[in-house]
């Protein structure tokens, strides 16, 4: 009788949740684990799903020998339940590696990325993953050692997955799985005290409810509750003060240096990584308001916060491309970028937005290098350093201006302005305008 209990609650707590996903595609992260193998069964089998609408989703870490076992697995287990499967291979240790993580924040990050691009594609809805209450207590207390604030508090109750067993317990699991006699891997790491999480699950948890048997129950009440006040006050953000520009996202100073800094740089920095951001990054951003242009501040996962005019900008820096191209009519590409160029009816002289076709004659397309000048349209040749400057452009964006040149010479700082050089003249036989795609 108590199995059909759990098994029941089970199953309530599951179709309950897919009742606001009804007729939707969804997927379903499965690691061959007993509880994702649980999710998997009782999605099929609470009454709100079709197995048509359902997908399970296999990463392989590639970190054990087991890894492409527990991938057979899985394969296995859908085609006997007639589930709908997809697996992905990833290279943790080379994203741990570049990015400066821990294998389980590189894995983590690598996982939801895959989750992310299904869901843009649109190949899924929603996508559901197997944590349990115990995993959210393990989460809650692993952020605050961390030193992270208001969202380390919610857990696992943040973002867009969705999450059907949150309010269920590892017995309660346990039980269905015995219940319905499903079989399921076991990970071996998950038992190594490397790990934070496999620390706090294996040592701190049990040491802490010698002394307080509820206190995992106490954590998950105290998350509920932060999730509450995280949306209120997630609310009263003022979205004109974000803005997104040129690959950054750009906080005004006034947000900065409002009771809610810690709610802006933490909305910022999850447009690049889904790492905690801790009080300390809080305040090292905050801390730029009133410095110079230029002041920086590392964030996390690469992610940097630099004052500009008016603002703070969150961005990760690329690497500087120093080739460059010849460029022609049509389409011309450098590094990620359009730059298009159109030939056009002859324009009167004093317009600055085309140029002399024949001018930019053997001219390349590249990125500023030192010692570069222009001649602002108008005369008055300056460095192009200064110009930029002048002209308030900030400074992660300057080496991601496309520019034709000849030489040392610019011609076109495309998207910004032509050099005098190239203007159309009277004499102009044959103009194009110049613009900048992406």
């Amino acid at each position: 009788m108590r199995y059909t209990f759990f098994v029941d609650n089970i199953l309530a707590v599951v179709a309950n949740t897919l009742r606001d996903y009804k007729g939707k595609k969804l997927a379903v992260g499965v690691s061959g684990g007993r509880d994702s193998v649980c999710l998997l069964h009782a999605i099929v089998n609470c009454g709100e799903a079709e197995k048509s609408d359902v997908i399970a989703v296999h990463v392989n870490h590639g970190l054990r020998e087991e890894a492409d076992g527990d991938e057979a697995f899985v394969k296995e287990f859908c085609t006997a339940f007639g589930i709908k499967y997809v697996s992905f291979k990833a290279d943790v240790k080379k994203e741990s590696a570049e990015k400066g993580l821990t294998i389980e924040q590189a894995a983590r990050n690598v996982r939801y990325g895959i989750f992310d691009r299904l869901l843009t594609a649109g190949e899924t809805d929603v996508v559901l993953t197997a944590h349990h209450a115990l995993d959210n207590a393990e989460s809650v207390l692993m952020h605050i050692f961390r030193g992270s604030g208001l969202d380390g508090l919610c857990g696992m109750n943040n973002g867009r997955i969705v999450r059907p067993l949150l309010s269920v317990y590892p017995e309660e699991i346990e039980r269905y799985v015995k219940a319905n006699g499903l079989k399921f891997v076991t990970d071996k790491t998950n038992f190594m005290l490397d790990a934070d999480r496999n620390f706090i699950r294996l040592k701190v948890i049990p040491l802490i409810e010698e002394r307080y048997p509820s206190a995992v129950r106490a954590v998950n009440a105290l998350s509920a509750e932060s999730t509450g006040i995280k949306r209120y006050l997630d609310g009263e953000i003022d979205e004109a003060l974000i803005s997104l520009d040129g690959g950054a996202v750009v906080l005004s100073d006034k947000a900065l240096s409002s009771p809610l800094a810690e709610r802006y740089v933490r909305r910022a920095v999850s447009y690049f990584t889904l790492t905690d951001v801790t009080r300390d990054m809080v305040k090292a951003a905050a801390a730029l308001v009133g410095k110079k242009s230029g002041a920086k501040a590392e964030m996390s996962c690469g992610v940097i916060a630099e004052k500009e005019s008016g603002g703070i900008a969150f961005y990760i820096p690329r690497e500087k491309y120093d080739g460059e191209k010849q460029v022609g009519l049509g389409a011309n590409f450098i590094d990620g970028l359009a730059v298009d160029i159109e030939k056009s009816d002859k324009i009167k002289p004093e317009n600055g937005n085309a140029v002399d076709l024949n001018a930019i004659e053997g001219g390349v397309l590249r990125f500023r290098r030192d010692g570069d000048l222009f001649t602002p349209f108008g005369g008055g040749s300056k460095k192009l350093k200064q110009y930029l400057i002048d002209k308030k452009i900030p400074r992660r964006l300057r080496d991601r201006i496309p520019l034709i040149a000849r030489g040392n010479e610019i011609l076109v700082i495309v998207g910004v302005e032509i050099s005098d050089k190239v203007k159309v003249t009277a004499d102009t036989r044959e103009s194009a305008v110049i613009t900048r795609r992406f």
